[in-house]
């Protein structure tokens, strides 16, 4: 037995005030005439005990008014059921409306969404005046503060406008809120009944401590949709994306790397892929995918413009169409500006490249002394190449100050500046020291390895990417080789080409200078495909594309090159525009993106349009497939959940939630009846005082 209203109960107290006024009664004496003695004899003894039972019972009769007015009105109730003198318990209802995109199938029974609401609609229909309910949607749920409601047209209005969302469900956070939501409630029924496909990755995100949900009394009832259907539904999704492009440039094609999953237990074959770049059709491709396994597809195509590539990967239509698309981004850089520190014959060769056929129009290269080294605003370009001094070292610290801000450099040795200055150039720039090699003329060193694998390289050596193939190889009879870094190109007792990393940036270092002097590097083929190669190289930007779910927030680093900058643009998918103030942390600057809805490419710019960062937006990959957890599974991971697992009930039958339902519910309220019983009370008190008023008047 409960009591809704325990403080009632104090009222019991005032059960003792009969008593007291019998027991005061006792005390008093009763002074009676007699005109002789001969008329004690007169009266009955039966009279006289009669008179003392009733008035023991006129004592219990008041008692009890007492007790049972006092228990009425604290409403105890019990979990049974007890027709005529027992009133049904009022229920508090919690829904929980799974409306996650997996939901969006039809099988034998129909949508499954629809399906889902017409088992909510039904048990909001079986609700009695008294009764109480919410409804919560467990794919991106927002009602913090909701709470039980007797208005059942607006719940109903409430679950005709539930929609199918981009977020997924989140089962754990839905039964936290709906038991705060109970832990209110006063009615004694308590029910949570939770509608969803029972997919897997609802049971995944469970949270990992001991807390146990819901009370003793709470009932929770497992609605799974599509539970038994026998339908073969046919999907396929994207499951993830990878760019294997690292340089991105304008007319060069950009290769994709995805993964295609069959989540039906039937082969899918011809299933059509396309590729687009800004909304348009760029490259398309067919595969086979057998039944509940995933394929490979490398794709690739040619952007025609600098800028960002809001991109997707697409699939024809099927049984669920939100995971059809994957969306990424990338940029690709304007044309690149490039800052040439050296004297003129010492850049010679590298000019020549950059004027060659067609190349010119690819870069906006502009030459400095190295005494004007000083004056250059390093900002202004992406890329700084060192191509012979002499430097200085505070020439050293601005550049390393512009590559941890983002900027990139190309070093090359140099015998023109002061070793201890060089030394100390490339210590702070991640090379370490630096030593001399020398070969003899008839001897020279050539290539150990190449790193054909880095992007650097990426399809200028045709055939094998074995690091220890014989390649194309100048003869190098001096070099400045350095100790630490990434090697990329080796020879014997040192590095000839290696690549750092200081802060946002990055720094490539050549041994020999672009000159003959050291070597025949300059008037090889390579060295024409390094310099072009590295030129877009240096200037791409990794990282720039960002992966979140859909639902998600994130906290965008802001490259510092941009620090300096407080308002971001932001572009939605819709082509929206909207404004952000960036926040600044001991660790950086920092962008706050909440609220990402929608599917699609959200684009981070500048005030003035420099592309920061584009944030791909995508559904959950988990909610594609849409085999449903096995019954056993289920009652495990509920119970284990549950502070009263024997409570926990799983209805299969979503036609029938109401009748399932009703023969599990229980529970009755007993004020009805003691109301009832005290009434009788108070007429048999009123009956018996009254026969004993005459018993008294005729003693």
């Amino acid at each position: 037995m409960q009591f809704l209203n325990p403080l009632v109960l104090i009222g019991l107290v005032a059960a003792s005030i009969p008593v007291i006024l019998h027991l005061l009664n006792l005390r008093k004496l009763k002074i009676i005439e007699f005109s002789t003695l001969r008329f004690l004899k007169e009266l009955q003894k039966t009279k006289i005990r009669r008179l003392k039972i009733r008035q023991i019972i006129l004592l219990i009769l008041r008692t009890l008014i007492i007790v049972f007015a006092v228990l009425a009105f604290a409403r105890p109730t019990i979990k049974s059921s007890l027709p005529f003198i027992g009133g049904t318990a009022k229920t508090s209802a919690v829904i929980i409306l799974d409306n996650s995109f997996s939901m969006d199938v039809s099988d034998e029974g129909g949508n499954r969404f629809k399906q889902a609401k017409s088992a909510a609609l039904s048990i909001i229909d079986a609700l009695k005046e008294g009764d109480e309910v919410v409804l919560l949607d467990m794919a991106g749920n927002k009602k913090i503060n909701s709470s039980l409601s007797r208005n059942f047209v607006l719940a109903k209005e409430e679950l005709l406008k539930t929609k199918i969302s981009n977020f997924p469900a989140n089962l754990e956070t839905s039964m936290r809120l709906a038991s705060g939501i109970l832990d209110k409630s006063i009615n004694l029924n308590r029910e949570v009944y939770i509608i969803t496909d029972a997919q897997r990755n609802i049971f995944n995100n469970e949270n990992k401590d001991s807390l146990k949900l819901f009370d003793k009394t709470t009932a929770v009832y497992f609605v799974p949709v599509g539970f038994k259907s026998n339908s073969n539904i046919q999907n396929l999704s994207v499951d993830s994306l990878n760019l294997l492009t690292r340089i991105f440039q304008k007319d060069k094609p950009v290769e994709i790397e995805s993964r295609i999953k069959n989540n039906s237990g039937k082969d899918i074959h011809g299933a059509i892929v396309s590729l687009f770049y800004n909304n348009e059709r760029v490259a398309q491709r067919t595969l086979d995918v057998p039944a509940n396994e995933v394929r490979t597809l490398t794709i690739a195509a040619e952007p025609n413009q600098p800028g960002a590539v809001s991109a997707c990967l697409e699939l024809e239509d099927d049984a669920l169409n939100y995971d059809n698309k994957r969306y990424f981004g990338f940029v690709i850089p304007d044309k690149p500006t490039v800052a040439i520190i050296s004297k003129q014959a010492q850049s010679e060769y590298i000019s020549t490249v950059y004027s060659s056929s067609g190349s010119e129009q690819l870069v906006n290269a502009k030459y400095f002394q190295p005494s004007e080294f000083a004056g250059v605003d390093l900002t202004n370009y992406d890329i700084v190449i060192l191509a012979g001094g002499p430097y200085l070292k505070s020439d050293f610290d601005r550049l390393a100050q512009f590559i941890k801000n983002g900027g990139s450099c190309f070093i090359f040795a140099d015998e023109l500046t002061p070793s201890d200055v060089f030394n100390y150039g490339m210590s702070i720039l991640g090379f370490g020291s630096v030593k001399e090699l020398s070969y003899s003329e008839t001897q020279p060193s050539q290539f150990t390895s190449v790193d054909k694998m880095h992007p650097l390289f990426e399809g200028v050596f045709k055939g094998t990417t074995d690091s220890k193939a014989i390649v194309e190889s100048p003869k190098i009879y001096k070099a400045l080789s350095n100790t630490q870094g990434q090697p990329l190109i080796e020879i014997p007792g040192g590095h000839f080409l290696s690549e750092s990393r200081l802060g946002e940036g990055k720094v490539l270092y050549c041994s020999v200078p672009p000159e003959m002097g050291w070597s025949t590097f300059p008037v090889t083929g390579l060295f024409a495909a390094i310099i072009y190669r590295s030129t877009f190289y240096l200037s791409s930007r990794e990282g720039i594309g960002v992966n979140v779910s859909a639902g998600n927030s994130i906290m965008l680093p802001v490259p510092a090159r941009f620090a300096a900058f407080k308002n971001f643009k932001i572009t939605d998918p819709n082509k929206n525009v909207s404004y952000l103030q960036s926040i600044s942390l001991p660790n950086g600057t920092v962008l706050s993106l909440d609220n990402l809805n929608i599917l699609g490419n959200y684009v981070v710019s500048t005030q003035q349009n420099k592309v920061v960062s584009i944030v791909s937006v995508n559904p959950l990959p988990s909610e594609s497939y849409l085999k449903p957890v096995p019954e056993d599974e289920i009652e495990k991971s509920m119970k284990s959940r549950l502070s009263a697992p024997e409570n926990f009930r799983l209805i299969e039958d979503t036609r029938n939630v109401v009748q399932n339902v009703n023969r599990a519910r229980t529970g009755s309220e007993l004020w009805k009846l003691l109301i009832a019983l005290a009434l009788l009370c108070a007429v048999a008190e009123m009956l018996v005082a009254r026969n004993t008023k005459r018993e008294l008047e005729t003693i």
